[in-house]
């Protein structure tokens, strides 16, 4: 695509000048003690940050602090990178977040921790999420927390994005749903561990090991064991399947092979017809149909419990071939579509409980293709995206429940490229990514689009002025920055326009209040004058 083709270049040429032009802005700082231990002070003399200068750039081990005197952040710097835990605090001295990294990036994990809603006050915190990342992006299982500490759900991440298995657990540790997701897309999702209305256990339980492998399964109705009961060992071995009815064992200590029976018709002619796995008579698995030539026409596929739960062709290889339909194991239909050979291929449908559209789009090969579109509950648009082998390639529009545009913007191979619009809140958002990262200037509006903000950016970095306004038209802030870093004069003003205070920044730390020097004590080395 010639797209890509112009990320790719675009890409190999933009950051190492992005990066250039970053130590040429810091190095002309020449004012900065380039080595040694400096510390910053606020205008009342309390401590404001410390830490090490190596040749004019922060490195080594650094601390900041609120006016209060209590931590805000720790950690290093290793070759002027961020590296290692670094510990962030709120200011009462509570532990907010622990990010890891190393080369300048996030690796490891990061972990964010909640004191809201404690009964015990704030003597103590909960994790809120704990999540892996790999150079920037999460991989791996990242796992989120009820308030009262409890696990509140597990998802998987490759490159960033939910990929595999995720689930979900009720306050009581319980797992509710298996979620399936594909390039960041829930693609199926499972209900298990289900109690009704009337606190009587409904349909299927799994119990897992505690590394995720399955232990047990098994079916309920009415709360009494109905249907098969499997254990497995950790290697993932069926160990034992028991049979009820009703709450009552009506076979034990059977294998589950054992338990199966292939069952073939034939014609007059003896040509085969038909053929299937059934066990206790109830039909599971795939069942196939055969012309005279011995050609599959007709497929079948049924749950453990007998539920058909997909129509289309199986071949003898075991690869879904043609039309397909899946259904919910209460027969509403779930999806529809095309498979070559075991891929996704062509126009699928994808569809809620209710029979409505949730929704619709083409697969190349097993990937998300062209247009796709998605729905709400009630019918009305939800999304509008575009995919080029399986990543986001196109416009992207997302809708509220009445129609208003919430998000438009285009990506290039998976990442968000040129202008984009979002409505957040009271307010709407425009402006431009370059590479996925905000580039250029960006405004804000408030909904009689009055212009609430405006300010530039690079490469996801705030640039030079930034404003913003009342809804009355009158400035509110003036701020400044340098490729990220806090500079100059900052100002407030109140709504009639009165400069109600004026703050000062030299090397993304404050110099000045009101006209007021940060005072250093004495003998103190003196970073800003």
């Amino acid at each position: 695509m010639k797209t890509s083709m112009a990320y790719t270049a675009l890409k190999s040429f933009f950051i190492p000048v992005i990066l250039f032009c970053l130590s040429i802005t810091l190095s002309a700082q020449g004012d900065i003690p380039r080595n040694g231990n400096v510390q910053f002070f606020y205008p009342s003399g309390q401590l404001s940050s410390e830490g090490t200068m190596v040749d004019g750039q922060p490195d080594g081990y650094w601390i900041t602090y609120y006016a209060t005197g209590i931590m805000k952040s720790e950690g290093k710097r290793i070759n002027f990178l961020l590296d290692s835990i670094w510990t962030f605090y709120d200011n009462k001295g509570d532990t907010l977040q622990k990010i890891s990294y190393m080369f300048g990036k996030k690796n490891g994990y990061h972990v964010v921790y909640g004191y809201e809603g404690l009964k015990q006050g704030r003597d103590f915190g909960v994790v809120v999420s704990r999540g892996l990342y790999v150079n920037d992006k999460r991989e791996g299982i990242s796992y989120y927390y009820f308030e009262d500490g409890k696990l509140r759900s597990e998802v998987s991440y490759v490159n960033g994005k939910r990929q595999g298995l995720s689930k979900e657990y009720n306050n009581e540790g319980t797992i509710q749903s298996l979620k399936y997701y594909h390039n960041g897309y829930l693609t199926d999702k499972e209900e298990i561990n289900r109690i009704d209305k009337n606190g009587i256990k409904q349909g299927i339980w799994k119990d897992f090991y505690p590394d995720g492998k399955l232990k047990t399964e098994r079916s309920y109705r009415d709360d009494m064991l109905d249907g098969l009961y499997k254990e497995f060992n950790t290697k993932g071995n069926l160990v034992l399947v028991l049979k009820y009815e009703g709450g009552q064992v009506v076979a034990e200590n059977i294998s589950e092979e054992e338990s199966i029976d292939i069952r073939d018709e034939y014609d007059e002619r003896n040509r085969l017809v038909r053929s299937g796995p059934y066990r206790q008579n109830i039909p599971i698995g795939i069942h196939r149909v055969y012309d005279p030539e011995g050609n599959i026409i007709e497929s079948t596929t049924y749950d453990n419990n007998g539920n058909k739960i997909a129509e289309g062709i199986v071949n003898e290889e075991g690869k879904k071939q043609g039309s397909w339909t899946d259904l919910y194991p209460e027969g509403e239909k779930k999806s529809e579509g095309q498979y070559i050979d075991n891929y996704r291929v062509g126009r699928w449908k994808f569809y809620r409980k209710n029979r409505q559209i949730e929704q619709t789009g083409e697969y190349r090969q097993g990937r998300p293709n062209g247009l796709w579109l998605w729905y709400y509950e009630g019918g009305e648009p939800l999304r509008e995206e575009s995919f080029y082998n399986g990543r986001e390639d196109g416009t992207l529009v997302e809708y509220s429940r009445t129609g208003k545009i919430i998000t438009q913007g285009d990506f290039i191979d998976g990442e968000k490229e040129g202008k984009w619009y979002y409505r957040v809140g009271d307010h709407i958002e425009v402006g431009g990514y370059i590479i996925g990262l905000r580039d250029g200037r960006w405004k804000h509006f408030y909904s009689d689009s009055t212009l609430k903000f405006e300010g530039y950016y690079i490469q996801g970095n705030p640039d030079g002025k930034h404003k913003l306004f009342y809804q009355s038209g009158n400035l509110k802030e003036e701020r400044y920055y340098v490729v990220g870093f806090r500079e100059r004069s900052w100002k407030k003003y109140d709504e009639v326009g009165n400069l109600s205070m004026t703050i000062s920044y030299k090397n993304d730390v404050e110099a000045r209040v009101n006209g007021v020097k940060v005072v250093l004590p004495e003998g103190s080395r003196k970073l800003i004058e």
